[in-house]
């Protein structure tokens, strides 16, 4: 697992990547009150995405598509 940070024009991103097998179902992330925990709840990511949205910045998960993992981005504007 990887964590780091990088600064653009305008917005300042947080990344964690690693190296797993990815993301199964990606269609579903965002979907609240989806789970595929027997004690989940599927509001954390739909909540932090929220959150990331209202501070005018965006929250992402995804497949690294070039290598087997994935990577979650928040991109929040300076």
């Amino acid at each position: 697992m990887r964590i780091g940070w990088k600064k653009a024009p305008g917005q300042f991103e947080i990344y964690v990547e690693d190296d797993g097998p990815g993301i199964a179902n990606a269609q579903n992330l965002f979907v609240p009150f989806f789970t595929t925990k027997p004690s989940g709840s599927g509001i954390g990511l739909v909540l932090c995405r929220q959150i990331a949205e209202n501070h005018g910045g965006a929250l992402t998960l995804e497949n690294r598509g070039d290598v087997m993992g994935s990577i979650a981005r928040l991109r929040l504007p300076i």
